[in-house]
């Protein structure tokens, strides 16, 4: 989860976002390129393989280098107070790292949002310092409710992100407390290519895509999710969708899960 960034950089991107879903709207570049690329990538999709892996290596190599001038429209899933809520609309979204979980958790006690005691337990116990959790947030590149209640439900439950429950889950008292700070909130947010890792996941999602549009058939996964290791501007930010809206229940489609959502107590924090 993140919080805010200093400066209110309320520029926006000027960025050709790509609907991963609809291969007909790609912006026409991209697809030249696909379409140039099309024996390749299927021979490696259908075999028998007869293209050579140097050949299919520059071919996604190159691929990874031509979707970086466009965005991608994510979600991030959590749980936000008011002040964090609108913070992000503001200022965007910050990397997060253990210093900045310390602030948050200061200002949910100052806000009387947690009680003092439950604040300096969730300080002195947390994850937010580990590397596979700083620097880093993480989207879903597709409606949040296709990853169901086991992949977004604690998200939205529970304030604070994975690297402060994760450290509490046996602790009932302290769950029961992170459950009623802030709201189950999604970010909306057109995230630029250039932000995420050139790692090449996003890259064999567009072929399997593409190959879709084309008639090819696959088991494989097309959904992709990343994590963005740059600060995203306020200008990246579409909104921020807030339970109980109906917007938010069809994103998260939660209005199914077997486990509620649940409305913050305001005021009333809970003991520790």
């Amino acid at each position: 989860m993140s919080w805010m960034i200093e400066e209110d950089d309320k520029r926006s991107l000027s960025r050709t976002v790509v609907d991963l879903e609809s291969v007909a709207t790609w912006p026409a570049e991209l697809l030249a390129y696909l379409d140039a690329h099309h024996e390749v990538f299927l021979d490696w999709a259908n075999g028998p393989v007869r293209v050579d892996a140097a050949t299919y290596d520059r071919a996604i190599y190159g691929l990874i280098d031509a979707v970086q001038p466009y965005a991608i429209v994510g979600w991030h899933c959590t749980r936000l107070t008011d002040r964090e809520s609108a913070a992000i609309g503001k200022s965007g979204m910050s990397l997060p790292d253990a210093a900045m979980l310390i602030r948050r958790i200061d200002a949910a006690v100052e806000e009387g949002l947690l009680t003092a005691a439950v604040g300096e337990r969730l300080k002195a116990k947390n994850q937010a310092h580990e590397p596979n959790r700083a620097g880093m947030v993480w989207f879903c590149f597709f409606p949040p409710r296709l990853a169901g209640e086991s992949g977004i439900g604690d998200l939205l439950r529970l304030w604070g992100g994975e690297a402060l429950y994760n450290s509490h889950d046996r602790h009932l008292e302290t769950v029961a407390a992170l459950r009623y700070v802030g709201t189950p909130s999604i970010v909306e947010a057109e995230v630029p290519i250039a932000f995420l890792e050139p790692h090449g996941g996003l890259a064999f999602k567009v072929v399997r895509r593409y190959l879709i549009s084309h008639g090819y058939e696959t088991r494989e996964p097309c959904e992709h999710e990343d994590r963005v290791k740059q600060p995203l501007p306020a200008g990246c930010i579409r909104r921020v969708v807030s339970f109980p809206t109906t917007d938010f229940m069809v994103l998260s489609g939660s209005e199914s899960w077997r486990e509620s959502l649940i409305h913050p107590r305001r005021g009333h924090p809970a003991n520790g």
